[in-house]
C-alpha cells in the first residue's frame, strides 16, 4: 500500500504553500487497498504440523490415512500456489502505482494500460484504476468500483475494497451509504498496521457522520494518530478524529487537531471546507477560522497582497 498519510489529492496534490483567502485547499483522496504480504510465520504454523502429521500417517501404515493426507496436502499446496500468484500480481500493480505517482504522464500511461478490455475484467486492476481516477474524478472512481463483482474479490482484499469504496462515498458526501458499507467491515481482520489504521479511520469517519458517534469514538480509542505503527496513515486518523469529536460536541479537541493539521499543511483543512464534501456548516466554519488565524497563512496572505499591489502600481 502506498503512503496514505497524505493520500492522493483530489484535482491536484497538496502543496506546502498556503493558498489564497478564498481558495479551497485540496483534500486527501483515498489510498489504495493494502497489498498483503506473505506472512512467513503463518506458513510455518501450517508447514510444521503438516510434516508431523505425515510422519504419524506414514508410521501408521494406513492406506486410508495416507490417501486423506495426500488430498489434504494437495489442497494446501494448491492454496499456496494461488496465494503466491496473488502476491506476485500485487507486486506488479504496486510497481505500476509507483510509475503513476512519478508524473502526470506516467499516471495517464498506467490508466491507459489498466483500461483495456481484458484489464477491466481483473479485480485488482479495477481497484488500482479507481484509486488513480480518484485524483481527478471521485465519481468516476466510484463507478469503476461499483462495476466490480464483489464475489470475485480475493478474501484478503475484501475489507480493503469496501474501505476504498466507503472513502469515495465520504468524499462525495454520501455518508449514509458509506456508513452501511462500513458496517460490513471488520477492521481487526487486516494484518498490516497501515491497512488497519486506514480502515479504522474510514469506518470511524463514516460512523461519526451517520449518527453512530459513540461506536466511532470507541473504535478510535485503540488507533492513535501519533502511534508509530500508524505513521503512514496519521493524517486520515486525524481527519477521522476530528469528525468523531465534532459529532460528540468536543469542539476544543476539534480545533486542537485542526491546528496540528494546518501547521503541517494548510491544504489539509480543505477536507472540511470545500462544499462538495458536504461537511456540516459549523465544522466548515471552525476549519475556516483555524485557517485564517494561523500565523503562517496570514503571513503568506500579506505577501500575496503586497505582490498584487506592486502589480497594480506597475500598471
Amino acid at each position: 500500500m502506498s503512503d496514505n498519510s497524505k493520500g492522493l489529492a483530489v484535482k491536484g496534490t497538496p502543496s506546502k504553500a498556503p493558498q489564497a483567502k478564498n481558495a479551497q485547499p485540496a483534500a486527501a483522496a483515498p489510498g489504495a487497498p493494502a497489498m498483503p504480504e506473505i506472512q512467513w510465520k503463518n506458513l510455518l504454523w501450517v508447514a510444521v504440523p503438516l510434516v508431523l502429521l505425515w510422519a504419524l500417517v506414514i508410521a501408521s501404515g494406513s492406506k486410508i490415512a495416507i490417501t486423506v493426507m495426500a488430498v489434504l496436502t494437495g489442497v494446501i499446496v494448491g492454496g499456496g500456489i494461488y496465494l503466491y500468484r496473488l502476491f506476485e500480481r500485487q507486486k506488479k500493480l504496486a510497481s505500476l502505482m509507483q510509475k503513476a505517482s512519478a508524473s502526470p504522464e506516467g499516471r495517464k500511461e498506467v490508466l491507459a494500460q489498466l483500461s483495456g478490455s481484458d484489464a477491466d475484467k481483473d479485480v485488482m486492476n479495477a481497484v488500482v484504476k479507481a484509486q488513480l481516477e480518484a485524483q481527478d474524478d471521485p465519481e468516476k472512481a466510484l463507478d469503476t468500483l461499483n462495476a466490480i463483482d464483489m464475489k470475485k474479490v480475493p478474501a484478503l482484499m475484501l475489507d480493503d475494497v469496501r474501505g476504498l469504496k466507503a472513502q469515495l462515498l465520504l468524499l462525495l458526501g454520501k455518508t449514509r451509504e458509506a456508513g452501511e458499507i462500513c458496517d460490513t467491515i471488520e477492521v481487526s481482520r487486516a494484518q498490516q498496521p497501515e491497512s488497519r489504521g486506514m480502515l479504522a479511520a474510514t469506518v470511524a469517519e463514516a460512523w461519526a457522520r451517520s449518527h453512530k458517534e459513540k461506536e466511532a469514538e470507541g473504535l478510535l480509542e485503540t488507533f492513535k494518530p501519533d502511534d508509530a505503527a500508524y505513521a503512514k496513515v496519521r493524517v486520515p486518523l486525524l481527519f477521522a478524529r476530528i469528525f468523531v469529536n465534532f459529532a460528540n460536541k468536543k469542539k476544543e479537541l476539534v480545533r486542537k487537531d485542526m491546528l496540528t493539521l494546518v501547521k503541517e499543511d494548510p491544504n489539509y483543512l480543505g477536507r472540511f471546507m470545500h462544499p462538495k464534501f458536504k461537511v456540516h456548516p459549523e465544522l466548515q466554519q471552525i476549519a475556516t477560522d483555524v485557517l485564517q488565524r494561523d500565523p503562517g497563512v496570514r503571513q503568506m496572505m500579506q505577501k500575496m497582497g503586497g505582490r498584487q499591489q506592486q502589480v497594480r502600481f506597475r500598471r
